[in-house]
């Protein structure tokens, strides 16, 4: 079974599976899995925030493929700031499970589909930044974009996509707060506009310092997939990670090459990679089950529980014993 949510005004007989909940005179929206013939749930919800400026949240748990359609824009630039929290089964994105990316280019013409796999768990945050003037931004909308990243983007003639890496802290915290948001209305709309503008800060700062990190050395196609492979290995072996020249030489590359197109193509080391997805493992315990601190830290791979509370708190700023009492 195909799921399809559609931005157009549907009538039930066309689609049994989808439902305009909300869409309000500003232009924001939220449509809705709603059957009761499928297990899968979950929304996507537009929201305009100021002129030019709209946050898009998608959260689905699929059993089925999905497919969105969105309706066609008028002649613009658009810049996209996009955060995976989890998209491991986009038929269209790969493997770009907890990053986060920049987008620049012109806003699509035509109604577009986006397909979605099934079994697959779908969060997903992004700032739509768009104008409709096909060759500049509005004073209103470059007052957003920081000026060094204006500079970065001036040069681009064609769509461009950068990967900034994997998703901060920092960033993670305001993901979060957008998806807890407590409040409603007009208060709601100035909440979320500060988040989205300190978001648009945070990886803008990642990018920047990414950028001015980044080897200037070119992977081979054939190394960035050994590289994907070396970041699927790490993911599942994460209470047991091979050391770096056994992982090097489980995908075929040597160390030194897999250190670079590590950074390069994921924005942080092997290593900083395993710490970040323990942690984030450890989080999520503490969050959704009773395990105790050092259940959780044995369940990541920590056989110290002291290395793992002092990791989780430079982390995090908080003690995952606090944490865990914050949350219970």
């Amino acid at each position: 079974m195909t799921l399809l949510l559609s931005e157009k005004e549907l009538q039930p007989a066309e689609c049994e599976t989808c439902d305009r909940t909300n869409h309000d005179r500003s232009g924001s929206y939220e449509l809705a899995i709603a059957s009761t013939e499928t297990n899968s749930r979950g929304y996507k919800r537009s929201i305009n925030l100021r002129h030019g400026l709209n946050l898009l949240i998608r959260d689905y748990w699929l059993q089925d493929a999905l497919v969105e359609e969105s309706l066609s824009r008028a002649s613009g630039l658009e810049l996209e700031f996009g955060f995976n929290l989890f998209a491991d089964r986009s038929m269209d994105e790969g493997d770009s499970n907890s990053c986060s990316f920049l987008q620049f280019g012109q806003t699509k013409t035509e109604d577009s589909f986006q397909e979605w796999q099934s079994q697959s768990r779908i969060l997903k945050i992004d700032l739509h930044l768009t104008t409709r003037d096909q060759e500049v931004f509005e004073d209103d909308q470059l007052a957003l974009i920081p000026l060094e990243l204006r500079e970065a983007i001036a040069p681009v003639n064609e769509d461009w996509y950068q990967p900034v890496g994997s998703i901060t802290p920092a960033v993670e915290v305001v993901l979060q707060q957008i998806l807890n948001c407590p409040y409603q209305g007009s208060i709601q709309q100035i909440y979320l506009e500060g988040k989205a503008l300190e978001l648009i800060a945070l990886q803008t700062a990642q990018f920047l310092n990414t950028s001015k990190n980044q080897p200037t050395h070119r992977l081979k196609s054939s190394d960035v997939e050994r590289i994907r492979q070396a970041k699927e290995l790490v993911t599942n072996r994460l209470e047991n990670p091979p050391s770096l020249l056994e992982l090097a030489r489980l995908v075929g590359l040597n160390d030194c090459t897999l250190k670079r197109g590590f950074r390069q193509t994921f924005g942080t080391t092997v290593f900083g990679y395993i710490r970040q997805q323990r942690l984030a493992k450890a989080q999520q315990l503490l969050l959704e089950t009773e395990m105790n601190v050092a259940e959780v830290a044995c369940a990541v791979g920590y056989s110290h529980p002291g290395n793992f509370a002092a990791a989780f708190k430079q982390e995090f700023g908080i003690s995952p014993k606090a944490f865990s009492r914050s949350v219970w």
